[in-house]
Parts: structure tokens; sequence; C-alpha cells
């Protein structure tokens, strides 16, 4: 067969190297629009220093999974514990929440809480996130974090949010299974635990994480597979409401019997009106290493802070920065609309200022500043988004996956799961978050 595989993602990238190893005597050809595969798991390697788009790291409990990025590793990994934080109330503070961490509140958030256990408001119908997390955690914590958080990393109110988006991220948000912050309660269960859960993930030990996909692109190339760079679709070439190839935005087109499309949904289907959130993604080199940065990432809900998440490569491999030194990646979500995304420098000295209030950069420690526009990051799940989805056709020879092409708020162990599941033509379950 003619297989076509649009996007050089994880998904797209798995996709090739099951179907090539599996023996089949297929023809595969990989499109990308980047000069360099991973999509939204690419690495930047600038002046000696190593940054991801945000915090990547592999971690999963399925066992299929696991055996899976162990052998395209081939032992060229470290493994590293989890060590993640939340900066709330000025500080801070370990994520998952931990005793210490909680007593550190002011004291009227801590009361508010404590009462919002016993009453909690009344929500006969849950209809959309806000409803979700005040239903769960109460109105403090959602007036305190939640509400301003959403509207700063989604650029939309959070009652026009579909639950999902509550499902598919919160709960996630502590990565491990045996720690449960889906409610209130679960989040006091958490802190009572005995002993912190120790959660290991792989990382690769040279480049960023990038450097699986290289190892991807490595085996696709020696099993035959072709893998175009700086190649850009345009739509689909249907015959008889069949896939018939894809032609792409320089006019040409490649026949294909059947096409794998990971790439965002919204290239193939704009009228559906699905919208996805940008990031804008700010490398930051520092010159000295900066000793109170000693997360893994850290979420900041403060909406007056213009960055929701920052990440310390070094904490995920010392050598990710040169000896001495130290880096940021800083995740600043937009629409393609706003002006930050068209001219970055614009925000520049406000971003400094922001980050020195944070404690995160000292005085004039900036060696560099590399700004990196990286467009499609998570789709928003508005309160008619599967109505939106319910209404594409797909046709016969088409498949979309992993997360821009599923519309699926997922994770990079969930997008290898779901190629694996597609080339052995089993079922997968997208929707993860309702796993237990």
């Amino acid at each position: 067969m003619k297989t076509v595989i649009v996007g050089a993602g994880l998904s797209g990238l798995t996709l090739a190297e099951r179907i090539l190893s599996s023996g089949a005597d297929d023809e595969i050809i990989i499109l990308e629009r980047e000069s360099a595969p991973g999509g939204l798991a690419r690495s930047f390697h600038v002046n000696g220093y190593d940054f991801d788009i945000g915090p990547h790291r592999f971690h999963t409990f399925n066992k299929e999974v696991d055996k899976y990025l162990r052998d395209i590793l081939d032992g060229h990994y470290v493994k590293i514990s989890r060590k993640s934080s939340v900066h709330m109330a000025g500080k801070y503070r370990n994520w998952p929440l931990t005793i210490g961490s909680v007593m550190g509140l002011p004291f009227s958030v801590l009361w508010k809480s404590l009462l919002d256990l016993f009453n909690k408001p009344n929500i006969p119908v849950i209809k959309n996130f806000a409803d979700f997390i005040r239903s769960r955690y109460g109105d403090n914590l959602y007036n305190y974090f939640f509400s301003g958080y959403t509207r700063k990393f989604t650029g939309i109110d959070a009652e026009q949010l579909h639950i999902d988006w509550a499902q598919a991220g919160v709960n996630r948000a502590v990565i491990d299974k045996r720690v449960k912050a889906d409610s209130l309660l679960s989040l006091v269960k958490g802190l009572l635990l005995p002993k912190p859960v120790e959660t290991k993930f792989y990382y690769p030990d040279s480049g960023g994480i990038q450097t699986f996909c290289d190892m991807q692109c490595s085996k696709i190339k020696d099993l035959g597979g072709t893998i175009l760079y700086d190649t850009s679709v345009e739509t689909l070439v249907l015959e008889n409401g069949s896939v018939s190839g894809v032609k792409l935005i320089n006019g040409d087109v490649i026949p294909a019997d059947r096409v794998f499309w990971s790439a965002p949904i919204t290239l193939l289907y704009p009228e559906t009106g699905l919208t996805f959130i940008n990031t804008l993604i700010v490398n930051i080199a520092l010159k000295t290493e900066v000793h109170q940065n000693d997360y893994q990432w850290c979420y900041f809900g403060h909406e007056d802070l213009i960055f929701s998440r920052l990440t310390i490569p070094r904490n995920f491999r010392q050598d990710c920065v040169p000896e001495g030194k130290d880096s940021l990646i800083v995740e600043i979500t937009c629409n393609s609309e706003a002006e930050m995304w068209k001219n970055p420098e614009t925000i520049k000295q406000r971003l400094i200022n922001d980050l020195k209030s944070v404690g995160a950069i000292r005085g004039d420690d900036i060696e560099f500043i590399d700004w990196r526009r990286i467009a499609e990051t998570y789709p928003v799940y508005t309160l008619d988004y599967k109505e939106k989805l319910s209404s594409i056709t797909v046709p016969d020879g088409l498949f979309l996956t992993g997360r821009c092409g599923a519309f699926w708020y997922n994770n990079m162990d969930h997008s290898i799961d779901q190629a694996l599941s597609i080339v052995k033509g089993a079922e997968f379950r997208q929707d993860f978050w309702n796993e237990r």
C-alpha cells in the first residue's frame, strides 16, 4: 500500500516505524511542515543549550508503551525522579501538594477551603468546566487558582469550556495514577499519605526529547521509509469519496491508498470552527545557576504573570546547559491574533520583570533570549466542541491520529499507545481521562 503520514510527531513516527518493522510491504512517506521531526516534541540546540517545548519526558504505566520506549532508546536514556511545583500565594509549593506546602498558604485560603469540604456548592447539573471544578474543589480554590489560571491559559472564561477540559487536564497533572486530584477530598487524602509517591521518568541521555524522535527516524529510513521536511499539505485528494492522495501547497500531488493525519485537524476542516491554543516558547540562557529554580517545571496561576509554566532543563539532565550556567523555558499561551505572537519582542521587558518577581532570574543574568512560535499546541474544548467534531465526515482511507489530528488533549505516551493500537488493528480508548 502507498501510505502517506502527515506530520512527523510521535504519533506519525510511531505509525511509520511500526508498519515498516512489521514486515508490511508498504511504501511509507512522511510529510512534515517543519525542518525537523518531533512535532510538539521538538528540541532546539542553541549555543550549547538544549531546550524542549516545555517539560517533555516519558512516563507510562502501559507495559507495551514502556517496552517500545526502551526499545527505541536502546539504553540511551537516564531515569530521573519528578520534582514539580506550583507557585501560589507568592511561594513555590510542591506539586502534588504536601502538608508542608499547604500549611504555608494564607490562613484565609486554608480556612475557606476547609469549609468547602463540608459546604461545596450544590450544582445539580454540571454544564461546564467551572461547574466541574466548583463542585469538586469548592468556590474558594476555584476563585483563588483555577478561574484565573484557566482564563490566562486558554484565553476564555471557565464557564465557556466543556467539562472534558477538567477531566483531561486536572487529574492528569499529577502524572501518577496512584495520586488523585479529582476533588478537594482527594487532595486532602493525598496530603495525608504516609509516603509521597516517587515517579520516575525516561529522558534521552543526550540532546533533548527530540533525540527519541531522531532515533525513530533513523529506523524508519533504514527500513525504507521516506521523510520529507519543509513540506506542507494543502488538502486531501478524493476519488469517489475515498482518499487517493494529498495535495501539497506547491501544487504537487502525492498518491496514497491511505493517509494518517496527525497535523492539526483544522487544516483539513477549517469550517468546523475548532480552535487551538498557540504557545510562545521563550528559551532563556542564564550566565549562572539560579538555586531557587530547583523544580523541573512549575505552574503559575496568577493572572498578572504573563507566563503559565516554567521549565528548568538542567533538572532533567545537567548537561542540557554548559557547566556552571542555567536556563529557563518559558511558556506563554495566546492566539494567532495577539500582538505578542506577531511581535514577541514587545513583551520582553514585562517578561523579564515577571521572572524577576518570582525569583526565576537575577539582575542582568541573561545571556540570550531565543523566541519560538509553536502553533496549535493545545486543542480548546469549548462547550460545543463535540458537536463540531461530530460534524466531520471522514472519507474512506483517512485516519485522524495524535493530539492535533484527533483534536485530543493527550500526552506523549497516549499518542504512542494510539499508534501501536492502530497498527495492530486494536480498539483504542481515546477518552483516557476516565481510566480507573
